[in-house]
Order: C-alpha cells, then sequence, then structure tokens
C-alpha cells in the first residue's frame, strides 16, 4: 500500500491543476503600499469612475517597459491595446483576423479554454501534431496548403501543458510557412518573462504578421486581470481595436491598471516576478528529484510539469486514485485542441499550492503511486 494511505479526508486538497503563480513573501508588503500610496493621491476616485477600453497612454507605456526586455529592445506605445486578461484579448483577435467559421490552428495540445474561445468567437479549430520542440513545421504546411486557415494560436515558450520551448531556428522555419501562406500568428507570451534565456518572441522575427498577447497573471498575479496585445503596427492595432471601443467587456479596470502601471514604473513587477522565478525553480527541482525515475519533461524553473505515464498507469484511473488521497492532477483531453488520440499524460501545475512544503508533500503521493501499478 502506498505511503498515502494514511492521508484523510480532514487534510485539504494539494491542488496541481490551476496554472497559477506562487506568492511571493514580498507580495502583500508590496502591495499594501501600493494601494496606501494609491489612497492618498488626488483624485483618487475618479480611478473608479470609468474605464479606458485599449488602457490609457501611462498604461500602454508602462506595457511598453514591460514587454521590452522579450523583444529585446523598445516598443512604441501606439502598438500597445491594454486588456484586461488574456481570455478578452485573444477573444477580440479571433473574432477580428479570423473572423466566423474561418479556421485556427493551434498545437493539439495546448491552453486549457482556446478551444472554448475559438467556440465563443465562432470560429473552426483544428490541432497541429506536435514533438517536444512545438509545433513540427512539415505538418503546418500541410495544413496550411490543405486546409486555408486565416492564423495560428501559439505559445511556444514553455509550452502549455508540454513546457517545449521552441528553438529559434524552428520558430524561423513556422514564420517562412506562414508567410508563405499568407496566415496571421497569434503568439500567446504568457511565461515569458519567467524564462528569460528563451528565444525571442515570433513577434521579433515576423512582426508585419504575428499579434502578441503577454498577460500579468503568470508573472506577477493571477487576480490582476490584465493582458499587452501588441499588434504589427500602431495602424493595425488601432484597425483591430478600433471597433471594438465602444464594449467594456475586454477594458483593463482603471484600479489595476493603475497599480500594474506603477509597479512597472518603479521596478516592484521585476522584484516580484523574480521572486516567482526563484520559487518557481525551486518546486521544479522538487519534481525533478521526487520523479526522477518517470517520464518527466519538464524545463528549469517551470511552473508546470508535463508526466507521461506508462502502460501500467492510464491517465483517468490515475488521476482517480490521486484525487481520492487529495492530489488533483490534469489528464491530457483537458487540453485537447479536437478530438484526436491523446497522449496518456498529465499536467502537474506546482505554482498553484501556497506552501511549497505542500508540493514536495503532493510530489511524494504521486511518486509513490507510480511505483505501485494501477489496480493493486
Amino acid at each position: 500500500m502506498p505511503e498515502t494511505a494514511a492521508h484523510t479526508s480532514a487534510e485539504p486538497f494539494i491542488d496541481f491543476t490551476r496554472s497559477i503563480p506562487p506568492m511571493p513573501a514580498i507580495f502583500q508588503a508590496r502591495l499594501s503600499r501600493s494601494l496606501a500610496k494609491l489612497a492618498g493621491e488626488e483624485n483618487i476616485d475618479l480611478l473608479a469612475r470609468t474605464a479606458i477600453s485599449g488602457g490609457g497612454m501611462m498604461d500602454r507605456e508602462a506595457g511598453a517597459r514591460w514587454l521590452a526586455p522579450r523583444f529585446g529592445s523598445s516598443i512604441t506605445a501606439d502598438r500597445i491595446a491594454v486588456t484586461n486578461g488574456t481570455q478578452s484579448a485573444v477573444l477580440l483577435l479571433l473574432e477580428a483576423l479570423v473572423g466566423a467559421d474561418g479556421l485556427l490552428l493551434a498545437e493539439s495540445l495546448s491552453w486549457g479554454v482556446i478551444r472554448e474561445v475559438a467556440r465563443r468567437a465562432h470560429v473552426r479549430i483544428k490541432g497541429l501534431p506536435i514533438d517536444d520542440d512545438g509545433i513540427i513545421p512539415e505538418t503546418f504546411e500541410e495544413a496550411c496548403r490543405n486546409e486555408r486557415p486565416k492564423a495560428l494560436y501559439c505559445n511556444p515558450t514553455d509550452q502549455n501543458p508540454t513546457t517545449a520551448i521552441m528553438p529559434e531556428g524552428r520558430r524561423r522555419a513556422i514564420v517562412e510557412i506562414a508567410r508563405r501562406y499568407g496566415v496571421t500568428i497569434i503568439e500567446d507570451d504568457a511565461i515569458g518573462r519567467l524564462h528569460p534565456e528563451a528565444p525571442l518572441p515570433i513577434a521579433t522575427i515576423a512582426p508585419e504578421i504575428t499579434w502578441y498577447v503577454m498577460g500579468l497573471t503568470k508573472c506577477i498575479a493571477h487576480g490582476l486581470r490584465l493582458a499587452y496585445i501588441v499588434g504589427p503596427s500602431p495602424a493595425a492595432t488601432e484597425r483591430v481595436m478600433g471597433p471594438a471601443r465602444r464594449l467594456s467587456f475586454w477594458a483593463p479596470t482603471s484600479l489595476t491598471a493603475a497599480i500594474a502601471s506603477r509597479w512597472i514604473n518603479d521596478g516592484t513587477a521585476d522584484e516580484i516576478c523574480t521572486a516567482i522565478r526563484e520559487e518557481n525553480a525551486k518546486r521544479e527541482e522538487l519534481a525533478s528529484s521526487f520523479l526522477s525515475d518517470t517520464d518527466l519533461v519538464s524545463k528549469p524553473g517551470a511552473m508546470h510539469v508535463w508526466l507521461r505515464l506508462g502502460t501500467e498507469h492510464d491517465r483517468h484511473g490515475f488521476a482517480a486514485t490521486l484525487k481520492e488521497q487529495q492530489v488533483l492532477v490534469r489528464p491530457a483531453e483537458l487540453f485537447a485542441v479536437d478530438d484526436v488520440p491523446l497522449p496518456n499524460a498529465v499536467r502537474l501545475s506546482l505554482s498553484s499550492p501556497l506552501d511549497r512544503n505542500d508540493v514536495e508533500r503532493g510530489l511524494r503521493i504521486i511518486a509513490a503511486n507510480l511505483k505501485q501499478p494501477q489496480g493493486f
């Protein structure tokens, strides 16, 4: 019997399902200080009176400053639109760039909500085969030639859920194919700031065909619902975002934007992001240690890891068994873009538990179950 048999239902669940960043020790103090400073500012009440679709100039300039390290150069604020999160940002882009009944390509395993976002945009979606480096160029070209897609949605840096980091050479190959077939690229760089060693975004290789999105929910705080869109040019950004300016559902909350911009400008955002990156690294080291004898796919400092199971464990039964022992994981189908055969694998979001001790305890439970074939 695994060591987990001693755990009781009275213990809280260890939730490895939610891809949210750990809470650095400095976070509460930094937030309290910022809120106190905001409270003392003249006309603070006006921030709660209205929201600006696309963000005010100060917020777009702060966004340009935040994204510059990923781009390796400065970005003009007039290329940027500020939204209330990645889901709103991608929904707007799908409606504008793909359109009703248009075809969107994506990695066969991808961001868990992209299928639903595509459905709400009335967009068809088709998965592309992937390997340990991400999208396979040959299959992308075949889909472009045969299916005539309007756009490609991709997550090339620490891909969700497989942790793949697409090498620069493959990014360039994807760009060449997209250019050849007139396919727009929507690049989701959700975890880019947490992997500064990763290749530069696709948006730096092909800015004329790429729409870049980065939210703050992974690198600062999940509750800071803010995401930046970088269009190919100021005119392109206005052409796509302009028609939606009268819609308020995607507008950033002014108080949230004020905190984010203040943190970016005074260095707090970098401080928090660094602390999250360091905590992620410690947790990923734990996973690599406890699951060293398994088929674990990970990257140094990864927020999540991808655990490929052998034939002795079915992902559904494995997840169910872990749930009985107060540990939650996500099987592969929750990331499936369409109805294709799926790998026998689960994703572990190491960042979700507040306490690192819970991460270690959960990993011990998982490791113990892996040593015992299912059904025994």
